[in-house]
């Protein structure tokens, strides 16, 4: 075998493992359902490259064609680049983080993986058996991941995030929603595309080609029905528009095919109108409150944002995109928007939203009007392309619902690498329509000894490269932050191994990394068998690694309210303030800040400051209770008890302890009482740290409290907390 097949074969390979990727869920990497996801799919893609490459090389119709999608999609991939450079935080642009694993390097990614499927598959366009064969291959591991999701539905599995929710190997409902969507639609083009004339052999014996067909309807139904399952509003929003879609170009356009046939589309689009209308007007029944996906559904309210994050957070994706219109703030920095404009009365949802919400806003946000409208123009010639094809009309009604209801789907969520995979394979399947043309200086001949001996090896080198540079180091980084993980729970962490670990890829992982670093040495930095000597080392090497993550990401608020929030678990109050005043100029509406703020100015019997900030953060939101309790524990230190006691909804039991330890001049008795009352933390070590501090005070039973609230949040912990209580109770 020569060595031009040995590299298609392998070529070849890779694209067909890539639709694998779904079903990799890697629990030694930090973030399981994602990260070993995202490094399968990039090694993949870059193994795939550089074989497409080295087969341009050798025959010339591999070499690149010209068509006004590739033109536009490398001019999209190219303003994202641009948009990210000129951002607000260009590295996180370029690399995301561990929690996302998007950024331009996964743009590029997907650029790549459209440039190979194009110039691979895209030249037998009699029958594009290539192609059909990877769409069903995907659809096999798609009826994988949606037997998975039965499984939750049944019981048999565990659900990963919300009980009742799919999400199968994807550990997020609305991931799930977003790829079943092209499934299901994928399942349906290839049940019409792969029609056969003849449909019987014999009079008894149906044809074996039919039969299987038929795989491809229950497929469709089968993902359909996960997508309900996952009980994501904006899923099932579209894939009922898309459907719909499908059917009117049908019935509208579908001038040659049975009238009868047209007359049923018609007859389901009216079916599911007056389903909506029916259910609009008894949203408000027992049966619709008791069922959970019909009450998300009744929930929705314009009026009513109480519980609606997207609602808040539109009107301030729109607001950031006025103060950058052209290229907007580069992919990953929408946290920049969401800190300055926070809305108080957002009190009781995410706190660090760091997505729109909604795709089309997402790139307005990331790359602005620019990048937005070259991220439009991917749908608009798709469209072009779908319906300027010799397709049959059910092939480009299907193809064109697909594009809606996944458009529908983007209104309400971000993409996501099983989404973004399956959109660009779309996108190379549609150019397959289209005639191209080669670029004249590509076609020259190169001799096959120099392609064997010279290009073949340099390629290889190349490769070996780019997969270490970008998949390994991340990969060690994440495997790193497990075992980081692991040794912060046992009494004495490695923190030697810890800061090295940590420190070794900043430029990836220096937020998840830096919070992870915080919550391990907050632990470490209280337990009493560890020496002061060691503590003090430890603490100078947070500090640093605090510095330089702030001068990474200087406008950043998140970074200074978790090193303060750091700073004010170990004691150190004065350096803590420092961070927090500027985390809290950066979002000073933000109550979490004020909270954490006026711990650090409390300790430091700065009352007059602390009530400043914690007035400021219940008059944003009077129907937040937690603001209302710090506001009037503060008083009640600051000994103001006849304003602390005006404060309606405040516990009066608890205004009655702040009092009497006051009175008793046990001033840090008070202050682990306030501290208990702003803690937001969900994290174990703090929350620990919290029984901890009230335990060392004399107050037993409130270190208990604490410590069942801690273990019901966190049923992994559950044994932990059990023997933490028996020890108090002793």
């Amino acid at each position: 075998m020569n060595t031009q097949k040995i590299v298609r074969y392998i070529t070849i390979l890779a694209l067909f493992l890539i639709p694998v990727f779904p079903l990799i869920v890697t629990d030694s990497l930090y973030y399981p359902f994602i990260t070993g996801k995202a490094f399968y799919f990039r090694i993949l893609v870059e193994v795939a490259f550089l074989g497409w490459i080295i087969l341009a090389f050798f025959d010339a119709k591999y070499r690149p064609k010209f068509t006004s999608l590739t033109v536009a999609i490398a001019a999209f991939s190219l303003i994202t680049l641009v948009a990210d450079l000129l951002g607000a935080n260009p590295l996180r642009s370029l690399w995301s983080n561990l929690e996302r694993m998007e950024g331009w390097i996964t743009i590029i990614h997907l650029w790549a993986l459209y440039m190979i499927l194009v110039n691979i598959f895209s030249f037998d366009k009699e029958d594009r058996k290539l192609w059909h064969r990877w769409l069903s291959f995907s659809l096999l591991i798609a009826s994988i991941v949606a037997i998975y999701g039965f499984f939750q539905l049944f019981g048999w599995a565990q659900f990963h995030r919300d009980i009742g929710r799919l999400d199968a190997t994807f550990g997020n409902a609305a991931y799930l929603a977003g790829y079943m969507i092209f499934n299901v639609f994928i399942a349906l083009y290839l049940f019409i595309a792969t029609k056969v004339k003849n449909t019987v052999t014999t009079k008894c014996r149906p044809d074996r080609k039919l039969s299987f067909r038929w795989l491809y309807i229950l497929l469709a139904i089968l993902f359909g029905f996960v997508i309900f399952g996952t009980q994501t509003r904006g899923a099932i929003l579209g894939l009922v528009g898309g459907i719909s879609m499908s059917l009117a170009l049908y019935a509208i356009f579908g001038r040659g095919e049975p009238k009868r046939w047209r007359w049923v589309a018609v007859g389901i689009i009216g079916l599911f109108i007056m389903s909506g209308v029916i259910f609009l007007l008894n949203r408000d029944v027992t049966f619709v409150k008791d069922n959970q996906l019909l009450k998300r559904f009744a929930s929705i309210s314009i009026n009513d944002a109480s519980n609606q994050a997207r609602l808040y957070i539109w009107p301030m994706a729109l607001k950031g995109a006025v103060g950058r219109p052209v290229l907007g703030w580069g992919q990953e920095n929408f946290n920049y928007i969401f800190q300055s404009q926070y809305n108080p009365a957002m009190f009781n949802m995410e706190q660090w939203f760091d997505r729109a919400h909604n795709v089309f806003l997402d790139w307005l946000v990331s790359s602005g009007i620019i990048g937005l409208l070259s991220y439009l123009i991917l749908y608009v010639l798709y469209i072009v392309y779908v319906w300027k094809s010799s397709l049959s009309i059910m092939e480009k009604c299907i193809l064109l619902g697909l594009l809606v209801a996944y458009f529908l789907n983007n209104l309400f969520v971000f993409d996501n690498l099983g989404s973004y995979v399956l959109f660009f394979a779309i996108l190379a399947y549609a150019n397959t329509f289209r005639n191209s043309q080669s670029i004249r200086w590509l076609v020259r001949r190169v001799r096959k000894d120099i392609v064997e001996y010279i290009i073949v090896p340099i390629m290889l080198l190349i490769c070996i490269v780019v997969v270490y540079t970008v998949n390994v180091r991340q990969v060690r980084i994440s495997l790193d932050m497990v075992a980081v993980s692991e040794s912060c729970l046992t009494d004495k962490p490695n923190i030697p191994f810890l800061l090295y670990s940590l420190h070794a890829n900043i430029y990836m992982t220096g937020q998840e990394s830096t919070e992870l670093l915080f919550s391990c040495v907050t632990r470490y930095y209280i337990n009493p068998s560890v020496s002061y000597a060691d503590k003090t080392t430890a603490l100078e090497s947070v500090k640093n690694m605090i510095r330089t993550q702030v001068e990474n990401a200087p406008m950043n608020a998140r970074s200074y309210y978790y090193a303060g929030s750091f700073l004010d678990q170990v004691g150190q109050f004065g350096y803590a303030e420092d961070y927090l005043a500027r985390a809290h100029e950066l979002s000073s509406t933000r109550q979490i800040i004020s909270f954490e703020l006026a711990t650090s100015l409390i300790f430091q019997r700065k009352n007059d400051q602390a009530l400043v900030i914690l007035k400021q953060a219940y008059d944003s939101a009077p129907t937040y209770k937690k603001a209302a309790h710090a506001y009037a524990v503060a008083l009640m230190i600051a000994d103001k008890e006849e304003e602390a006691r005006k404060i309606p909804s405040v516990s009066q039991e608890i205004l009655n302890e702040t009092k009497s330890y006051m009175s008793a001049n046990q001033f840090y008795k008070a202050f682990v009482l306030f501290h208990g009352v702003v803690m937001v933390s969900q994290d174990f070590n703090v929350q620990l740290q919290q029984a901890e501090m009230e335990y060392s005070q004399g107050m037993t039973d409130r270190a208990i409290e604490t410590l069942r609230r801690i273990g019901n949040s966190n049923p992994t912990f559950k044994m932990q907390v059990e023997d933490a209580i028996k020890q108090m109770q002793k």
